[in-house]
């Protein structure tokens, strides 16, 4: 019993264990993983799954801190994707933003523009909506502006709308967007920006002042004067919206208003210079001259570097036709600073008072280095109509201007279509807009005849001219009593005659000339306007190089001669072309005895003489005209062809023509001169190459394409054949490449000058109606035909080869301190210089000259200056593409507006501030590509 109760107690106890060992046996599984080395598979299963998440926070912090940024870029997106739902998401998104934008920047200082857009364009898209204030106006405001200013302008707008969208409900961001279109002058965006600001803030200051600035930039003064009141009815205190205000009352024609205003702003603060320069130029304009002018000397005491105001009295001055303060204040303004083009304007009209046109054209296409606009364009074609560059004029004026119906039109500023009834009311608005000044230096006279010019330029150039109307425009240009009206008359009756329309109105012009013509020589740089035609070329050719052609000093005889004859030119080939050659030869004989013989003038005319003898039936006299055009002038085949048909027909053989005009040309055409109604050509009609998209290096003239046309008598002389005169004292040539040194206080602006319009040939001559006139021949003796002249240049075209002509004693001196000098020409006391560089007109000026000293064989010879024209170096399109853009801004003065910064997505009611004076020490935007312009 004690056994088995012993037993029973063991059994228990080993129970447990028994239990224990037997537990693994139950399942196959446990046995394969004793014995299998597989077994220690799942272990890491087992690990994985306990494994912690990972640390949002130290992810961040690593993704932020690494410093290359398209690694960042790449972390940080990463993150987003690792971390949807993060606290951290949108902190990330700005970050990526700005760093994109690191990135963009970098590109544009490498040069790579088209990445810098890509990643612009990137980082506004992918910004976050809504962003903070810092993202917003230390990045991505400035985008826009970092590529408009680097000629990137539909990235630049596309840029600016992304954003738009992203700032759809905070206005103070869209004010900052509508600043960088009115830094554009793109006037229509800023308004449509700054009305949506005021949707959203309907009593925000700031957004109505951003609105009547936009106004203002799209020359919507009466509108921009409505918002300036309700901006300043919502902020009295405002010095900003008082200013805006005033300015507008100024360009309204209300400056006792003006006065009032600016009164209070000073009254306020009285170191604002702006204000006090409205009140000085309020005070002229109400009449207050005395207390201006003692309201001026003190402020330029105290500010002598005020260009706003020196340039505002300037013009003042020079509306009310007191030429010299005009001139001397504009002289000051420039001195200072002369990006600032109204300044030039001023002087111009100052000078043009004066009546000297010849420089005050220098001035201003000084002042288009600068920039330019339809104002500038008018005040060149003014300066120009009063010199006598008519042609000229009227190709300036088609650069920005039409007429239609009596209505004048023009983009204002380049950008705004504009109509009104005559050219002073029109671009007044570019002028009260910019400087605010209501009264016009011109006249009601001046701008009527360019309107007229203008008109007959578009009549002539249309495809069927209508001759009415080209006759009524004719008539409007040359109306008046003035002393210019000769001018204006032989130029009207050329334009018709070269067209072969309104003939009888052609020789009604020409008939009413002849009792002007001795006043229409009493009249400064009288041989500028007489020669004006003929000057076209050459000046054309210095233009496209930068260059100014002035014209030499001609007696009043020869001018006189000049004149005269070329009336019964026009006359008597004007009753050519109207089937009436007896009259016509009457004519032309007259004019061959008045020109000065030998001169391009006499063969034109003589060469006519012999197309109308020929007609007439004269076949022996017409023959002797020609013979005598033909030794004058240089060999030319077409002229040989029509001289060789016409001796063929009267003697039945060419037998001794040789030996009378010389041995033919390689050219020669064989013609029939008195068979058909022709006008055989004095010189093969060269085309004029126009500027074109690409660029192209100077390449050889083409063969010009012949017409049976006479010479031109408003063309370039190729080459003025001497008379037999007695030898003249040594002339110099002078060529001047001077420099004008800027004011180093100036910071360094892009000046781009406009590219030149395309050149276009002039039209050939045609006929005229009788016109009785005395029959006046010159003092100096006929010249002999048959005297030996050297070999001149090959043909008497438009573009004329230049070569040094066999003229004894030429002394060539080298240009110092340059490579090559212009090529000598047998051209008494021409200067060519540059427009900029004009000693009486600005500062202190570096000049270089170079003196060519010829004997000319004949005073008059060579009257017409060449500038380096060759066969190969015309104004082609090499000359011409090679000028710099037309991208030039200067009809504003710079206005700065200060957008306050809005606080968690409001704007702010902090007062915009502008800065309309640019003075020695304003900064502009930087030429540096490294740089963009900032908007503030």
């Amino acid at each position: 019993m004690r056994f088995f109760t012993l037993v029973t107690l063991l059994g228990l106890a080993f129970l447990p264990m028994f239990a224990q060992t037997a537990k693994p046996k139950k399942t196959a599984s446990s046995k394969t993983t004793a014995k299998s080395p597989a077994a220690a598979k799942p272990k890491p299963k087992t690990v994985a799954t306990t494994q912690k998440k990972p640390d949002e926070k130290a992810e961040w912090k690593k993704a932020s801190a690494i410093a290359d940024r398209p690694a960042r870029v790449t972390a940080l997106q990463k993150f987003n994707e690792t971390f949807p739902k993060s606290a951290k998401r949108n902190d990330t998104l700005e970050l990526i933003t700005a760093t994109r934008g690191e990135m963009g920047n970098e590109k544009i200082v490498a040069g790579d523009i088209d990445g810098a857009i890509a990643l612009f364009k990137a980082a506004v898209t992918d910004a976050p909506k809504p962003m903070s204030d810092q993202l917003f106006t230390e990045s991505l405001s400035k985008f826009p502006a970092n590529l408009y200013f680097r000629g990137e302008r539909s990235a630049a707008f596309e840029i600016a709308k992304i954003l738009e969208e992203k700032s759809d409900q905070n206005a103070g961001r869209l004010l900052s967007i509508a600043a960088f279109y009115m830094s554009v002058e793109n006037g229509a965006e800023a308004k449509r920006v700054a009305e949506k600001a005021i949707v959203l803030e309907p009593n925000s200051s700031a957004a109505y002042q951003t609105l009547g600035l936009a106004d203002r930039i799209d020359f919507q003064l009466d509108e921009s004067a409505a918002a300036y009141a309700k901006a300043l009815e919502l902020e009295p205190e405002s010095l900003a919206a008082r200013r805006g205000l005033a300015e507008m009352k100024r360009s309204l024609a209300k400056p006792d208003e003006a006065v009032m205003l600016y009164r209070e702003i000073l009254g306020r603060d009285v170191a604002n210079l702006p204000a006090e320069t409205g009140l000085i130029l309020a005070l002229f304009d109400a009449g207050k001259r005395s207390d201006a002018e003692t309201e001026l000397a003190k402020s330029l005491e105290a500010n002598p570097g005020n260009v706003i105001l020196l340039a505002g009295v300037a013009y003042w001055y020079a509306a009310h036709n007191e030429s010299e303060k005009a001139v001397e204040f504009a002289q000051k303004s420039i001195a200072v600073d002369p990006r600032f083009i109204w300044s030039h304007i001023a002087l111009a009209r100052g000078l043009t008072v004066q009546k000297k046109p010849i420089e005050a054209e220098k001035v201003l296409l000084a002042a288009r280095a600068y920039g330019n606009f339809p104002t500038l364009e008018y005040e060149i074609a003014s300066a120009r109509l009063a010199a006598g560059f008519y042609r000229d004029a009227a190709e300036e004026l088609t650069k920005s201007f039409s007429v239609k119906d009596g209505v004048v039109h023009a983009n204002l500023g380049g950008r705004v279509p504009t109509d009104s009834k005559n050219f002073t009311e029109l671009i007044g608005a570019e002028r009260r807009a910019s400087i605010f000044e209501p009264t016009a230096a011109d006249d009601p006279e001046n701008a009527a005849r360019l309107a007229a010019l203008l008109e007959l330029k578009q009549e002539l150039d249309s495809a069927t001219p209508n001759a009415d109307t080209a006759a009524k425009a004719a008539d409007a240009f040359a109306r008046g009593d003035d002393k210019m009206k000769v001018h204006r008359q032989i130029f009207a009756a050329t334009q018709l005659l070269d067209k072969k329309i309104a003939l009888p109105k052609v020789v009604e012009l020409a008939k009413a000339t002849l009792p002007n013509v001795e006043p229409g020589l009493d009249i400064p740089n009288a041989a500028s306007a007489v020669l004006a035609s003929e000057l076209y070329e050459s000046r054309s050719i210095a233009a496209a190089r930068g260059q100014y052609v002035t014209v030499p000093e001609v007696s009043r005889f020869t001018l006189s001669a000049i004149l005269r004859g070329r009336i019964e030119e026009i006359s008597g080939w004007a009753l050519y072309e109207m089937d009436n050659p007896t009259e016509s030869v009457v004519r032309l004989k007259r004019a061959v005895s008045v020109l000065p013989v030998d001169s391009a003038w006499w063969r034109s005319s003589m060469w006519r003489l012999g197309s109308a003898l020929a007609i007439s039936g004269k076949g022996a006299e017409a023959l002797d005209a020609y013979v005598k055009c033909y030794k004058s002038g240089a060999p030319n085949g077409v002229r040989y062809g029509v001289i060789e048909s016409l001796y063929k027909r009267l003697n039945g053989n060419t037998d001794g023509l040789e030996a009378k005009i010389g041995a033919k040309p390689a050219s020669a055409v064989a013609l029939e001169p008195a068979a058909q109604k022709t006008e055989p050509n004095a010189a093969p009609e060269a085309k004029v190459e126009t500027p074109v998209a690409t660029r192209k290096e100077p390449e050889a003239a083409a063969t010009p394409e012949v017409k049976n046309d006479p010479p031109k008598t408003d063309t370039v002389p190729p080459e003025l054949v001497a008379q037999k005169v007695e030898p003249q004292p040594k002339p110099e040539v002078k060529v001047e490449t001077p420099t004008t040194t800027k004011p180093t206080a100036t910071p360094e602006v892009k000046n781009d000058p406009p590219k030149p319009e395309p050149i276009l040939p002039e039209p050939t001559p045609q006929k005229t109606e009788p016109t009785p006139s005395p029959e006046i021949k010159p003092d100096t003796p006929e010249v002999k035909s048959e005297i030996t002249k050297p070999e001149p240049p090959p043909a008497e075209t438009l573009a004329v080869k230049i070569e040094p002509k066999p003229t004894p004693d030429v002394k060539i001196e080298p240009l110092s301190e340059t490579k090559a000098a212009t090529p000598p020409t047998a051209t008494p006391e021409v200067k060519i210089d540059s427009p900029i560089a004009d000693p009486s007109l600005y500062v202190t000026p570096e000049e270089k000259t170079v003196t060519i000293t010829q004997i000319p064989p004949n005073p008059i010879a060579n009257l017409v200056p060449d500038v380096s024209k060759t066969s190969d170096e015309k104004p082609n399109e090499s000359i011409l593409k090679n000028k710099p853009n037309r991208a030039g801004k200067e009809l504003f003065p710079p206005v700065i507006i200060t957008i306050p910064q809005p606080d968690t997505g409001k704007a702010a009611t902090k007062e915009p501030v502008s800065k309309p004076e640019p003075s020695s020490t304003e900064t502009k935007p930087s030429d540096d590509p490294k740089s963009a312009p900032p908007v503030e």
